[in-house]
């Protein structure tokens, strides 16, 4: 037992003393002296360096200092290297710290060769280069990334840059050479695809960036060879077939191959697999709400097609059930469960429930011009409310479309109290002033200049700078040798901060391009009121009052005609209701557009005109396959006069003809005229239109189209005597300025269109 004691002490004692000889042996050095090494091309600024190191002479060595000095002296940029070494002394207890540095050179000349596509001085703009300035090869090297960044832009696959550094080494000055290999610069002649079964071709190459040789390529761009792009592309093409249950497609590397000329054929392997279904749908979670009260929102049924689109809408509307009523913490997340054999995947939705959640208050944040009221009044949500997430994005998505902000965000932040939240929008104001000058042509009013100044967020008693208030304001002029108008419109959106449209539009117009015969002249105004009706629907309420001069009579015209000659003023009220359910208000592709309208003049109104007029119409679009759109548009119209007056004036006529409506005819042929073929109109239309439109590119359009109508003398008329063409046409929806060019054929004519040539049409704007 002793012995054992012994041991053990002697042990103890071994350990102590174990412990405590590296404590002494961890004690650091006294550095002795710091010197600096120049071990670089040319002179070494040495008070430079020391500026930058705090290592002293007659202190402790610090190795977490000196790392520190290290990576001062490297951020500098003056040096290629920096070391820094130790020479430990005979007692071993001092060093000296020795600063090895490598001096960047500094750039005397610089030669560059072999840009052909990119010249030369663009390369070494794109390097930012400058003589003076200290490189090496890092620096090249890091510089050189925007020329190949430029390279891959336009196209080319393979660029290289090499260079080499010749340094006076008792100057440090350098002279840098640099050879451009500009490599191939392939273009995509085809794209093809192995194994695509139950997709067609042309459905993927349409999901692809990257397509084949188009006689528009040129424009396009689109068939420049990118691997990256193509990388990319196999992710589209990979979406494609998952958004219809291919959920265990392959597609393969692409296999490039040679074709004509400096162009390549592109071939995408694929392995479809099966198309799965829908098995089994399970929820999990579910506490607050009952599964028969979930399930419907998933808008997901077994046995419909697996498609991962679907899969993901689901998830989300799961997640909206919830927002929707206010659990805004509820997550969402979904997993697979295929059985390869059959082929159906089952989906497990979990749902982790959040708590019943209250908006306390909504602040408005960036807002610099913009009134918060204005903003407020678009908000689908109000304090109080339970906090619906739906309306949350529904507010936002008003205040963007209101035009006003570049971009617009919520976030939400709790309150002392539990489960009560405050809400924040945050805008950052965008441009909402206009100024627009241009010349403008069509194949009715020819060559047209044109100036437009507008605010889409006036401010009418907001002095000095008139924005932030919500109305509309524009001011248009155009002049030409067919027509000159000015036009001021005013718009109060919330008229007495109610959901209430108010507008105020004064014109005077000179049109000579109605007829070749007369001239007319219109100045007046109109006031109205408008509110929505539904979620689709609009009415509005206006009364008018212009006064309308026929002039310029030529002395050949009919008598018709010259009995039209001279002053009419006309007193009118006008009430419309438009239903507008299009997802797009310039370029539809479904939904219907419809207008009723009915208008009365004179009578207890006053003025010089006794007429009313009922008018309806409407157009429907209809989404076909690969964006393809088939359109019908028409309209039925009729004007009758009464009281005082004997005839319905000319201006307030009936016509068809022209881009508008009846392309293939002349503007306004389409109808009555009088002896000497001068269309006078008539008091009742009818109109038809059928278009198809294909896209062929971005914003460009190819149409073909079939119209057919007429005008006829009495109101309420309507026979089968009518007038009809096909044609061709281009759409150029280009914002702000689209185009459409038409060629119409005419098939059927009345007794005054027995012209059977072809007529080419022109115009700007939309047609609705």
């Amino acid at each position: 037992m002793r012995a054992g004691r012994i041991w053990w002490m002697f042990l103890v004692l071994c350990v102590s003393l174990g412990v405590r000889q590296p404590a002494r042996a961890q004690q650091a050095p006294q550095v002795q002296a710091v010197r600096i090494v120049n071990a670089g091309p040319g002179p070494l600024d040495e008070a430079f360096v020391r500026a930058f190191i705090s290592a002293q002479a007659g202190t402790a060595y610090d190795a977490a200092q000196v790392n520190r000095d290290v990576r001062a002296l490297q951020e500098t940029g003056r040096f290629s290297d920096v070391t820094a070494a130790l020479e430990i002394g005979q007692d071993r207890a001092t060093v000296d710290l020795i600063y090895q540095l490598q001096n960047r050179p500094r750039l005397r000349s610089i030669r560059i060769e072999g840009g052909d596509r990119v010249s030369n001085r663009r390369i070494r703009d794109l390097m930012e280069l400058s003589i003076g300035e200290r490189i090496d090869d890092h620096v090249l090297a890091v510089r050189a990334q925007k020329v190949y960044e430029h390279y891959r832009k336009r196209h080319f696959i393979e660029p290289e840059l090499t260079w080499t550094i010749d340094v006076d080494e008792a100057t440090g000055r350098a002279d840098v050479r640099i050879e451009v290999d500009e490599g191939p610069r392939l273009s995509v002649w085809s794209v093809h695809f192995d194994g695509n079964d139950e997709v067609s071709s042309r459905r993927l190459r349409r999901a692809m960036e990257l397509g084949g040789w188009r006689p528009w390529s040129w424009i396009t761009k689109g068939n420049k060879f990118d691997r990256q792009v193509l990388e990319a592309d196999r992710d589209l093409l990979r979406r494609v077939y998952m958004d219809r249950g291919f959920l265990d497609v392959e597609i393969g590397d692409p296999i490039i191959e040679d074709g004509p000329g400096r162009r390549v054929r592109i071939r995408i392997p694929i392995e479809e697999g099966p198309q799965y279904t829908i098995g089994q749908i399970h929820i999990d979670g579910l506490s607050l709400f009952h599964d028969d009260e979930v399930r419907p929102a998933l808008r997901l049924r077994p046995d419909d097609t697996a498609s991962m689109a679907a899969i993901e809408q689901a998830r989300q509307n799961l997640r909206d059930f919830y927002g929707s009523r206010g659990y805004i913490r509820t997550r969402t997340r979904y997993q697979l469960e295929p059985d390869y054999e059959r082929p159906v995947v089952d989906v497990e939705f979990e749902v982790v429930e959040g708590r019943l959640s209250e908006v306390r208050d909504i602040h408005i944040r960036g807002n610099t011009r913009t009134k918060d009221k204005v903003i407020r009044r678009e908000l689908a949500i109000l304090p109080g409310d339970i906090f619906d997430e739906v309306r949350v994005r529904r507010s936002e998505s008003r205040l963007r479309n209101m035009g006003f902000f570049s971009m617009v965000r919520h976030q939400e932040s709790p309150t002392a109290e539990e489960d009560v939240y405050d809400l924040t929008f945050e805008v950052e104001e965008g441009r909402t002033g206009q100024l627009m000058a241009g010349v403008a042509f069509s194949s009715i009013d020819r060559v047209v200049g044109f100036a437009e100044i507008a605010q889409n967020n006036f401010d009418l008693f907001g002095w000095p700078h008139f924005t932030g208030g919500g109305q509309k304001i524009q001011l248009r002029t155009q002049i030409g040798s067919r027509r000159n108008d000015v036009e001021l419109t005013f718009v109060e959106p919330w008229f007495l901060d109610r959901q209430l449209t108010f507008d105020v539009n004064l014109f005077r117009r000179d049109a000579r391009f109605i007829s070749n015969d007369y001239e007319q002249r219109s100045i007046g105004g109109s006031v109205g009121l408008a509110r929505p009706v539904g979620r689709f629907g609009r009415f509005r309420l206006s009364y008018g009052l212009q006064e309308i001069n026929i002039r310029n009579v030529r002395e050949r015209a009919s008598d018709i005609i010259k009995a039209e000659e001279g002053r009419r003023s006309k007193s009118a009220v006008t009430a419309t209701y438009t239903h507008d359910t299009r997802d797009n208000f310039f370029v539809p592709t479904r939904g219907n557009r419809t207008v009723l309208e009915g208008q009365v003049a004179g009578g207890w109104l006053q003025g010089d005109t006794d007429i009313y007029s009922v008018a309806l119409r409407s157009s429907q679009f209809f989404p076909l396959w690969y964006d393809h759109v088939f359109s019908l548009r028409g309209a039925v119209e009729a004007v009758d006069y009464y009281g005082d007056s004997d005839r319905v004036p000319i201006f307030d006529r009936l016509f068809l003809g022209g881009p508008r409506n009846v392309r293939g005819f002349r503007f306004r042929d389409v109808g009555p005229k009088d002896e000497r073929g001068e269309p006078i109109g008539g008091q009742s239309s009818a109109f038809l239109s059928a278009e198809y439109t294909v896209p062929v590119l971005p914003n460009v359009r190819l149409a073909t189209f079939y119209d057919i109508g007429m005008v006829w003398d009495d109101a309420y008329e309507w026979n089968d005597e009518l007038n009809s063409a096909y044609g061709i046409g281009v759409r150029f929806d280009i914002p702000g300025f689209p185009l459409r060019f038409d060629y119409a054929w005419p098939v059927e004519t009345d007794e005054f269109n027995d012209r059977k040539s072809g007529r080419f049409s022109f115009m700007i704007g939309h047609v609705f």
